[in-house]
């Protein structure tokens, strides 16, 4: 049985499967890039991939309908064989797109988040001449989408709470509309219709709460698709990674997606949630948070921070 505000040390495709369809109320995501780090090894691509495509299948049938899925990916340099000359760019991002698409999900948006001057060294040592310039690596993807699932459940109309609704269309992405048929309700068009809604609309409506408004400095931090974002510095002067993971993001990223896609005391979930940065951000949010974390140390790590982050809140609340 999976418990809120809890991250689990196992499998994260098992993991999911304990959750009941359409719970969760946001995802916000990185996934382990291809081989780019010793703990995310595939023997190839096509293998990296399906797995992947396993994982936000399942990801797509836990997240409520209408909701969004937000997946930090960076496009990589790596080999896509064993020759040395097969080393190239590998658009992950792209590859994300098309395959989140063929699962369901509607692509959205792609922020592009700009890591600033980068450290790599790869752009040195290279011949001036042409054919052997490659440029270094410095932006990663936030890549939004959301889900939208032909539901035709009846639902009574917002203004007069009424069942006596007809079908008015159904979108090309799947959201199924309303028209309130009641002589009695309030809401009536300059041409005499009744009220027209959908499930997505009154959910819209239901998050214009004072609860749920996002702070301007946030939103004008956001404004634009491009945002600078300085990574998390985890190697010290002596060489020693003070974070305790490899591959950290910032927690502006899990900030921003919960912010802007969920409400309070909503249920965020991170499959692959690392040194549960999104969990702080959740509890940060006023949100509720499941995670998954299959590697042992990165799930204790984890614990360990969010431990520290609540008894930081209880003391500043005394």
């Amino acid at each position: 049985m999976i418990g809120l505000n809890k991250i689990y040390n196992e499998d994260c495709l098992e993991g999911m499967r304990k959750i009941p369809n359409d719970l969760v109320d946001v995802i916000v995501t990185s996934p382990p890039y291809f081989n780019a780090r010793d703990y995310s090894t595939w023997d190839n691509l096509d293998d990296y991939l399906s797995d992947m495509r396993d994982i936000f299948t399942e990801a797509y049938r836990v997240l409520n309908n209408h909701k969004a899925l937000i997946v930090n990916v960076g496009d990589i340099v790596g080999q896509t064989g064993k020759a040395k000359w097969a080393t190239r760019k590998i658009p992950l991002g792209a590859y994300f797109i098309i395959m989140l698409e063929e699962i369901g999900f509607e692509f959205i948006d792609d922020y592009i988040w700009n890591k600033g001057e980068p450290q790599s060294k790869r752009h040195l040592g290279n011949p001036p001449y042409p054919h052997y310039q490659y440029p270094v690596n410095s932006y990663e993807h936030i890549l939004v989408f959301r889900k939208h699932r032909l539901d035709k459940t009846k639902i009574p109309c917002p203004v007069c709470n009424e069942m006596l609704i007809s079908s008015n269309s159904q979108s090309k992405i799947g959201v199924q509309s309303w028209e309130c048929k009641n002589p009695d309700c309030s809401h009536k068009s300059a041409s005499g219709r009744g009220k027209r809604f959908s499930t997505r609309s009154v959910m819209m409506e239901e998050y214009k709460k004072e609860e749920n408004v996002i702070d301007d400095d946030l939103i004008k931090k956001w404004r634009k698709d491009i945002v600078l974002i300085n990574p998390v510095v985890k190697i010290n002067s002596k060489g020693i990674n003070t974070v305790g993971h490899s591959a950290p993001y910032p927690i502006d990223i899990p900030e921003m997606a919960i912010k802007f896609f969920s409400g309070k005391n909503e249920l965020v979930l991170d499959m692959f949630i690392g040194s549960g940065t999104t969990a702080i951000a959740s509890m940060d949010s006023g949100r509720n948070f499941i995670g998954f974390e299959l590697d042992k140390d990165y799930f204790n790590l984890a614990n360990e921070r969010i431990g520290n982050h609540k008894r930081r809140e209880q003391y500043e609340k005394i």
